[in-house]
């Protein structure tokens, strides 16, 4: 502050100076004027000089003092910070232990959730009277969200003291008042249950109702299962109003019970297959039917002996028709037909003779193979009907579960049996059909071979009579017989094959 007004003195002084050199003497009076401001504001300087000096200590000393104030603050910073460092390191912890400690909660939550809904699908349908209501309030207890942690999993804890308490119990049998509904009736019986381990037994207050209590399909009540006399169904209700006595025990647990009741007769199987059935039936009916009376026709066909050929051969060389006629009619079927053209024309050529046998086993062959192509068809056509079966009906049961969803297995399960029981029927028909047509190819085969290794035999004794030169002569009654000519070689009887 004293240079400006130092300089501010000069530059006074020079225009005084110059205004002296200049100016007339009027202008004396303001350098007069400004020497007076001047040592005004001199004065007014030393005194502000004064004034900053002596109030320069105290201020220096609060300047110390606030400069002091400012050290503890800042020192009381840094401790308050520290404080609220650790303090929010302990609040994360805690946070994370808080954490821990609700997953924790949240995992034994659910562990006994699903214990709870494991305990309600496993005790026995007749216990659901008991216990049924009590669960149901404790799940709704712990799916309420108005009340706390704690009440809810007490709720929980309420369900598993309950099923510890049903096992003691358990163990020793536990009496229970309840209804049950007679199984083949429907009748609704009020009574008592004997529930001991998995077994569960009910005797009716009318007396009438006694046996063992199951679940039964698509019915929230236990169903009595009536048992047969000679387990003494009566001592249930005797054990139950005594506390103790003799019980019929079903080791199964209802299992036989279930299975007599899917056991069907075959009537019932083969209605329960659907309209593919009927097909498939009266099919397999007809083929059988047909196979029975073809295998009658070609068991029924005669074979001639090897005597009776020889004897026969030696009528026809000796010309006694009438001997030869005879026994051929004894003969019949097929073969006699064909021993008759040979009767007919031995005395022909022998050409002509071989060619009407021919023709004889050519006519042979179209009746004994005759319907057995259409069993055949038969064993063929029925597993078609079976798939067609199969096809239709899983048709059907997506259709239904389409419409009823895979909720309940018993909406869809009669497309199911029709598919699988058309299939099983077609392969029980397709098979014997199959195997009748094998054998009863192999029985007309075999009847064929035995009238062609006959007419080769005739054909043989015929040409060996003309080679020799002495063919036969003209057939009558009345010729002398001649002795039968030796057989050739090679030879051997023919026989039936075994049936």
């Amino acid at each position: 502050m004293k240079a400006p007004v130092t300089f501010l003195l000069a530059l006074c002084s020079l225009c005084t100076a110059a205004f002296a050199q200049t100016a007339p003497s009027p202008l004396a009076n303001v350098a007069d004027d400004f020497q007076k401001r001047l040592d005004t504001v001199t004065h007014e300087l030393a005194e502000t000089r004064k004034q900053i000096e002596t109030e320069k200590v105290p201020m220096t000393k609060q300047l110390n003092e606030l400069d002091d104030k400012i050290i503890e603050a800042r020192k009381e910073y840094d401790r308050i910070l520290r404080i609220s460092d650790s303090r929010t390191l302990d609040i994360t912890n805690l946070k994370a232990q808080i954490k821990a400690k609700e997953d924790q909660t949240n995992y034994i939550s659910n562990i006994l959730d699903e214990f709870i809904r494991n305990f309600e699908t496993r005790i026995h349908i007749s216990e659901a009277q008991r216990y049924g209501k009590t669960i149901k309030d404790k799940k709704n207890a712990a799916a309420n969200g108005n009340l706390k942690a704690d009440d809810k999993l007490q709720a929980r804890l309420d369900v598993l003291n309950l099923a510890m308490d049903r096992i003691e119990e358990s163990v020793g049998g536990v009496i229970f008042d309840g209804s049950a509904v007679e199984g083949k009736s429907g009748v609704v019986s009020e009574g008592e249950f004997l529930v001991m381990g998995p077994l569960a037994f009910f005797a009716g207050k009318d007396g009438k109702h006694m046996g063992l209590a199951d679940l039964r399909l698509n019915s929230s009540e236990p169903a009595i299962l009536t048992l047969p006399a000679e387990t003494q169904p009566e001592n249930i209700g005797k054990t139950i109003a005594a506390g103790e006595g003799k019980l019929p025990i079903d080791s199964t647990r209802g299992s036989a019970f279930k299975v007599e009741e899917t056991k069907m007769t075959v009537l019932e199987e083969f209605l329960k297959g659907g309209p593919v059935m009927w097909p498939i039936g009266g099919l397999g009916l007809v083929a059988i039917l047909v196979g029975v009376l073809k295998w009658l026709q070609l068991s029924l066909v005669k074979r001639p002996s090897y005597k009776q050929v020889t004897e026969l051969l030696a009528h026809l060389d000796a010309g006694r028709s009438p001997q030869a006629q005879t026994m051929v009619k004894k003969i019949g079927g097929p073969i006699g037909k064909m021993l008759e053209a040979t009767v007919k024309h031995y005395t022909d050529p022998a050409s002509m003779m071989e060619e009407s046998m021919f023709e004889r086993v050519l006519d042979a062959r179209t009746k004994l193979n005759s319907y057995i192509p259409f069993i055949k068809i038969a064993a063929a056509v029925e597993p078609l009907l079976g798939l067609l079966g199969t096809v239709t009906g899983m048709i059907n049961t997506f259709k239904l579960i389409t419409v009823f969803g895979t909720q309940d297995a018993s909406t869809f399960s009669s497309g199911i049996s029709e598919a699988l029981i058309t299939t099983e029927w077609g392969l029980i028909t397709a098979i014997p059909c199959l195997l009748m047509a094998a054998f009863l190819a192999r029985l007309s085969k075999a009847a064929m071979d035995d009238m062609e290794k006959l007419g080769v035999r005739i054909m043989n004794h015929r040409n060996a009579k003309d080679v020799g030169g002495n063919p036969p002569g003209p057939l009558t009654g009345a010729a002398t017989p001649a002795p039968a000519a030796p057989e050739p070689t090679g030879l051997r009887p023919i026989t039936a094959p075994a049936l």
